[in-house]
């Protein structure tokens, strides 16, 4: 054997004792990473559930508190939470009723409050008895609870806006099965049963030359005077719709929209299209513009700027498809905010006639008289034409609330007569939102975050 295969069997023996180390150093190293990456992924998953059953037992807390019907409340709390927390193998949830009532001497008013307790059991993803993690299943808790107060109207006055969906959800039965109402006919029917509890009924009713109620003979005992409650209806899917003094019919955006996106296709804004004029075109017939001014309607380069804003707000492409008008990267909130209680139709160019429309989706029916808004009145009259509107088209429910706070501002007389003006001031002030909350624009908004 020579020397230097002498000195390589003498240290073979070395080597070997110092890649069992190594190993060991490796195996005793893995566990606590091993357990960082459990408690990491199954820690950031329990956060999130605690978070979602928080949520879901606020929710539940409000809903069982508006029903008020304390043998339904448990049951009802447990389905809100079970329907929107995840991956549950157990669930406990218990509901608590109290009713404060009303202590005149320590100024306490009276209340209903209910106390929604929920608890999740879950199965832990990383479960082991060798590396730190979570045990085999792990308990999450959630609390809430809500209050009403009892509202009396007394004899005070009422103005109530009904902002009402009529998108084509609506026109669907509640749940599946047979022998079910329609959304739409059970909102047209709750409309229809509180505006004949506070206007005046029609045989009731002297009428002046403005076909308003100038007297109610319904006999009243501590309501107030029925001549001065009001009800509006501002129906919406997409967007409100508005008339012009020509009886064309409009659906109209109550948003402003930002004039510096994507500056370097078009100086043509947004507001500076004429939304109305391109309605009937095709998305190719717009390509074309865009590539070559010679294609636009009149052949200008006006006509050429805004197909380039228009394929670049709405993502035209060559398909004859229909789009949405709405661009979340295009919405100025801070605007739109600003000037909420200003109607926007007709000076800002935003709009478009339903008729005769190829471009845009979700606005429904090319009829004008598939729904239209009905201003503040006490003639329950004025509020028959609703039973002929029919839904369809997509959900935008922001649109109907900021319509529907205009309208309800518009009550305001804004008097100098000191008594009109307190009298108003009394008023109760109404905006009910009637939706079945399935909604279109959430999904186009993300997309475009």
């Amino acid at each position: 054997m020579t020397v230097k295969q002498r000195k390589m069997a003498q240290s073979q023996p070395s080597l070997n004792r110092q890649t069992g180390a190594a190993a060991i150093w490796m195996g005793l190293t893995l566990v606590p990473i091993m357990g960082f990456t459990f408690w990491a992924v199954e820690g950031t998953r329990y956060v999130q559930e605690t978070s979602r059953l928080r949520d879901a037992a606020e929710a539940a807390a409000i809903a069982v508190t508006i029903e008020d019907v304390e043998s339904d409340s448990q049951a009802l709390a447990k389905r809100y939470v079970e329907n929107y927390v995840r991956d549950i193998k157990s669930s406990s949830v218990t509901t608590t009723k109290f009713v404060q009532e009303q202590d005149l001497d320590n100024n306490q008013d009276e209340y209903t409050q209910y106390t929604v307790n929920a608890t999740t059991t879950h199965d832990s993803w990383f479960a082991s008895s060798f590396i730190p993690s979570f045990n085999d299943t792990q308990d999450l808790a959630g609390y809430s609870l809500a209050r009403k107060y009892p509202a009396y109207l007394g004899d005070n006055n009422i103005d109530i806006v009904f902002v009402s969906d009529f998108s084509g959800s609506m026109s669907s039965e509640w749940g599946s099965g047979g022998n079910k109402s329609r959304k739409i006919d059970d909102l047209k029917t709750a409309i229809d049963s509180i505006s004949k509890r506070i206007l005046c009924k029609e045989e009731d009713s002297e009428l002046s030359k403005e076909f308003e109620v100038e007297e109610c003979n319904e006999q009243q005992t501590e309501q107030a005077n029925k001549v001065n409650n009001s009800i509006a209806f501002v129906p919406y899917n997409i967007r409100t719709r508005e008339s012009d003094s020509d009886g064309y019919v409009y659906a109209v955006s109550q948003l402003r929209y930002k004039n510096n996106v994507d500056t370097w296709r078009t100086d043509t804004t947004y507001e500076q299209v004429d939304w109305n004029k391109w309605r009937s075109y095709y998305d190719y017939s717009i390509q074309y513009c865009s590539s070559q001014r010679y294609y636009c309607p009149n052949g200008s380069s006006e006509e050429q700027q805004e197909a380039k804003r228009i394929i670049g707000a709405l993502g035209l492409g060559w398909s004859q498809y229909t789009y949405h008008t709405e661009n979340y990267s295009y919405v100025n909130f801070n605007k739109t905010i600003n000037q909420m209680m200003t109607n926007h139709f007709p000076k800002v160019k935003t709009h478009y006639r339903v008729d005769g429309n190829r471009l845009y989706a979700g606005y429904g029916s090319w009829q004008g008289d598939q729904f239209k808004s009905i201003s503040l009145t006490n003639n329950i009259q004025k509020l028959s034409p609703i039973s002929e509107m029919w839904a369809g088209g997509s959900t935008a429910v922001f649109q109907g609330i900021i319509r529907g706070a205009q309208v309800l501002a518009d009550g305001d007389p804004n008097s100098d007569d000191e008594e009109e003006q307190e009298a108003y001031n009394k008023k109760v002030k109404m905006l009910l939102i009637l939706s079945d909350g399935q909604e279109s624009l959430i999904t186009v908004f993300s997309i475009n975050w």
